[in-house]
């Protein structure tokens, strides 16, 4: 059994994620943190000295590799389901749960998150605002297509549990 965690940055998907696993007794994988294992470079410093398509690239070789493990849990990068027919290899190789979020809502962890994120690193708060939000939109019809979509804010892991398996 593999259970895709998806949805925006900072909507929980590693929390969330590691939870389940541990409630499963399953191993867990963060997608950005197995890249960076692997290719020893920090998501950050692949989009600064490549570019995203590169790291676009890299994801999708690394979800390829995880789909040969079983019993896992994954909490893939917030692009990750929206390049390269990724969400497809998702869909068919496990079971994909959307943790959904306003843009509103992001904005707010944003604001409390320590990490820099690729993305936004160049951008002003307004920036940002305007970027996350269009952003969202574009990738929601990748998101849309898990298999179970549950609130990111006030994820209940036993009720995702009852949904996956």
């Amino acid at each position: 059994m593999r259970i895709f965690i998806i949805g925006y940055m900072l909507c929980g998907k590693t929390t969330v994620g590691k939870k389940l696993a541990k409630r499963l007794s399953y191993s867990f994988i963060d997608t950005d943190s197995f890249i960076e294992n692997k290719y020893h470079y920090s998501v950050e410093d692949i989009f600064r000295n490549f570019s995203e398509e590169v790291f676009r690239n890299m994801e999708t070789e690394v979800l390829n590799e995880i789909i040969q493990q079983d019993d896992i849990v994954v909490a893939t990068g917030g692009g990750l389901p929206c390049f390269n027919d990724n969400m497809k290899t998702i869909k068919n190789n496990g079971t994909s749960i959307y943790l959904k979020m306003t843009c509103e809502q992001i904005l707010s962890r944003l604001k409390q998150s320590k990490h820099k994120r690729p993305l936004l690193k160049d951008l002003s708060f307004e920036e940002q605002q305007k970027f996350i939000c269009s952003n969202v939109k574009d990738r929601e019809k990748f998101y849309l297509q898990a298999d179970f979509i549950t609130n990111g804010l006030n994820c209940d892991i036993e009720d995702i549990i009852k949904k996956a398996l």
